[in-house]
């Protein structure tokens, strides 16, 4: 399910949530869709249950997933047009393309590798932060 680069210096963590949350702008996990369980996603991908516990955490703090006890984690309704996720994406774009100006990367390739991304010719994990 998942494609986790563990020498990313991208945290594991991050990784699945990004992940998870690209699924389900894909459309593969839709509104109220059960999510496969904290253990299940740690067992298969051989990670600490804490680690994916976290990613968890952190997209239901997000609005992007809820948590009914005992049945498991569920797709928010409003998870695809969740606004404060494009916000903060829109924000930690801006920021990186200011580094990159900064650092003299030519328009062209910034061009190139945004095109690359949406194309999902680059895994999100190997993306850099």
């Amino acid at each position: 399910m998942l494609t986790l680069d563990k020498h990313s210096r991208v945290p594991l963590y991050k990784q699945i949530e990004e992940q998870i949350m690209l699924l389900i702008r894909l459309g593969v996990y839709q509104p109220d869709a059960l999510l496969p369980s904290i253990r299940e996603v740690a067992a298969q991908a051989s990670l600490n249950f804490n680690t994916v516990k976290k990613a968890f955490a952190n997209l239901e703090a997000l609005g992007v997933i809820y948590t009914t006890p005992g049945k498991g984690s569920f797709v928010s309704g409003r998870a695809p047009e969740n606004r404060q996720l494009q916000e903060t994406a829109v924000s930690q774009l801006t920021h990186a393309l200011q580094s990159a100006l900064a650092k003299g990367v030519p328009l062209e390739e910034v061009l190139n590798l945004a095109q690359r991304v949406y194309q999902h010719q680059i895994p999100s994990a190997a993306t850099p932060e």
